[in-house]
């Protein structure tokens, strides 16, 4: 008779576990408003050129860059390499399209056109860079979402 209570105790807990899990989840319509609120921060937080921006990234992360080979990337070297293109050039976020985005419960890809400059100190000569920025955001035990993986794909200026 014990172990039939047991039994019962046991697969009344995990029932009510399974039932608030499911009362937890976000619908994809929320999913989608909390990815697109990140990436308006996190453009937002960019188009200031300081290195705010880079708190959006996991400590650890992967990158795809056009001719490059994969990355194992973290948040001190992408703050090294911004810090040398900082250096050489003021960088100035001419305009990025509305995100798009396929979320999950605690993974997110986002997507979005982008079209920046960036103005070589010494000379003053300009390159554009135009293209469509992708990123895997993962939701943090803490709730919040961080960059996990970002590639890019440069368009023809």
């Amino acid at each position: 008779m014990k172990q039939i209570k047991l039994t019962a105790i046991i697969l009344l807990t995990f029932i009510s576990i399974a039932c608030h899990q499911n009362e937890e989840k976000s619908s994809e319509a929320e999913l989608t408003a909390e990815i697109i609120q990140q990436v308006d921060s996190l453009y937002t937080v960019y188009a200031r050129f300081d290195y705010d921006w880079i708190e959006f990234y996991a400590d650890e992360y992967t990158a795809i860059y056009p001719d490059s080979p994969i990355q194992h990337m973290t948040k001190d070297s992408l703050k090294a390499q911004w810090k040398k293109i900082y250096a050489k050039y003021d960088v100035q976020l001419l305009d990025r399209g509305r995100p798009t985005v396929i979320a999950s419960q605690d993974m997110a890809i986002s997507y979005n056109s982008f079209n920046e400059i960036f103005i070589n100190k010494e000379t003053a000569d300009t390159s554009r860079n135009v293209g469509t920025y992708i990123v895997n955001w993962k939701r943090q035990e803490d709730n919040s979402w961080k960059i996990v993986f970002e590639t890019l794909q440069n368009h023809e200026n």
